[in-house]
């Protein structure tokens, strides 16, 4: 049974997951539409190409998730060495719905908005109502770093696509990140176990597992969109990418695909085999991860930020590895992989210092600005060339090596509805209180309903 409503674009605005009092926010949500905001263009200074005012303050806002904010306080550092009359007001919060969405009702935006975590607002909400500024002049204007390169040169492969909305850039994704599964390459070595490459090795390891008197499995109960990406993973290796292209697109029956059914089937029978850890549907991320430092399970899915968010907490011989989802024996494109850019970074529309904002992301953008980046947090930004030292991170590049195999599900940024309904359907699924056939029904469901509403703006994949 579906519970979550299917809002349009104006209420989705007023509803996010900081649960604000939003009613009052839905019906003056929005001001793009402003016929006064500015623009910004490039200019002939290679130095300054958007002509930044030097003595203008900076508003930057900073998600403090599994990255932290040390980085951004380098960045904005370097943003002061080039304008050192610059005023920059710095807020590192996770609540950046609660803290940022009354600003943009007002009008009155930050200048740099890191829009990531359980309260990001949503982006297809932020788009459809011409909340964000488009990035094409920052990926036209020359490179920090050599002016006759421009920005979009100096970028990895396919990071620009997640923040795409129908061919207009409207989110700079600084992270190139991975959802993987993640183990620990010394509990495996110590007990001589192999880490499995297909879903039948997983299946016929973890009874050995569990011997050792450690669960297989556990996640993030409470936030179950941590499994988001590996039930969808799990489904186009099987069946292929075109598959989950087509849930993307809200194409008549595409969850109902024997490659995404088969999908749900296995991830239920984790929980039905007893496979998951105790207690897990009832924990958050940080009691997930903890655990799997503790070594009382031995697979989590997770992004490329577990290493950096659990630093404090692992044992000292903890080895972080990660591997790709297993895919069933069968399977048509084995290597697929959600990688990409993530950690969205967007410049409303509105911002007071516009010209400022895009130069603070060229600033980021810079071969000085990814290093920091990369030696901060341990995981590649989406600039060509960061060296990286840590062997997770080096393994996580390894795993995203091949641009044919790399394809991040969309529909969960590009329909509020959907996003909301997949995070329940998922926890129901994984925790047994749903089949997996009601699971394909509820989110075909949902998928009808995003479809047939004339009031949602349609996203499409490039190519």
């Amino acid at each position: 049974m579906r519970n979550s409503p299917v809002f349009n674009r104006r209420n989705l605005f007023g509803a996010t997951a900081a649960g604000l009092a939003a009613s009052s926010l839905a019906a003056c949500a929005t001001s793009g539409s402003d016929d006064d905001a500015q623009e910004v263009t490039v200019g002939d200074d290679a130095e300054n190409p958007f002509g930044v005012d030097g003595s203008a303050p900076l508003d930057v806002v900073i998600f403090d998730g599994g990255f932290g904010n040390e980085y951004a306080v380098a960045h904005q550092a370097m943003y002061n060495e080039a304008f050192p009359d610059a005023e920059i007001t710095h807020l590192a919060t996770q609540a950046i719905a609660e803290t940022q969405q009354p600003r943009f009702a007002e009008g009155k935006p930050c200048d740099v908005l890191d829009n990531s975590g359980a309260q990001q607002i949503p982006m297809d909400s932020l788009v459809s109502d011409g909340e964000l500024a488009e990035l094409t002049p920052l990926l036209d204007a020359p490179s920090y770093d050599d002016p006759d390169v421009t920005v979009r040169e100096t970028l990895r492969d396919g990071v620009l696509s997640m923040g795409t909305f129908n061919g207009e850039v409207y989110a700079l994704n600084y992270v190139f990140s991975a959802w993987t599964v993640w183990y620990d390459a010394k509990l495996f070595r110590d007990q001589g176990w192999t880490p499995p490459t297909t879903w039948e090795e997983m299946l016929a390891l973890c009874p050995t597992i569990q011997a050792a008197g450690i669960a297989p499995w556990t996640y993030a109960g409470q936030h179950p969109v941590y499994l988001y990406d590996m039930l969808l993973i799990l489904a186009g290796r099987h069946g292929g990418v075109e598959v989950l292209k087509n849930i993307d697109h809200l194409e008549p029956d595409a969850w109902r695909h024997e490659s995404v059914v088969k999908a749900a089937e296995a991830l239920s029978a984790l929980q039905s085999e007893g496979y998951i850890l105790e207690g897990t549907p009832g924990i958050d991320h940080i009691q997930s991860q903890t655990a799997f430092n503790e070594r009382k399970a031995a697979f989590l899915p997770c992004g490329s930020w577990l290493p950096n968010e659990q630093a404090a907490i692992a044992p000292a011989d903890f080895e972080y590895m990660p591997m790709g989802v297993p895919y069933f024996e069968g399977s048509v494109q084995p290597g697929l992989i959600s990688a990409g850019g993530e950690e969205p970074f967007v410049i409303p529309k509105n911002a007071t210092n516009l010209a400022g904002a895009y130069e603070y992301l060229r600033i980021m953008l810079s071969k000085e600005g990814a290093q920091i980046f990369g030696d901060t947090v341990q995981a590649a930004t989406v600039v060509k060339g960061v060296e990286l030292s840590n062997p997770a991170a080096q393994a996580t590049d390894q795993l995203v090596s091949n641009p044919d195999d790399l394809f991040q599900p969309r529909f969960r940024f590009w329909y509020t509805a959907m996003s909301d309904e997949v995070k329940a359907a998922l926890g129901a699924l994984a925790s047994g209180e749903q089949t997996a056939a009601e699971f394909i029904d509820r989110m075909q469901a949902v998928a009808d309903e995003t479809a047939a509403d004339e009031t949602i703006d349609k996203f499409r994949h490039d190519g």
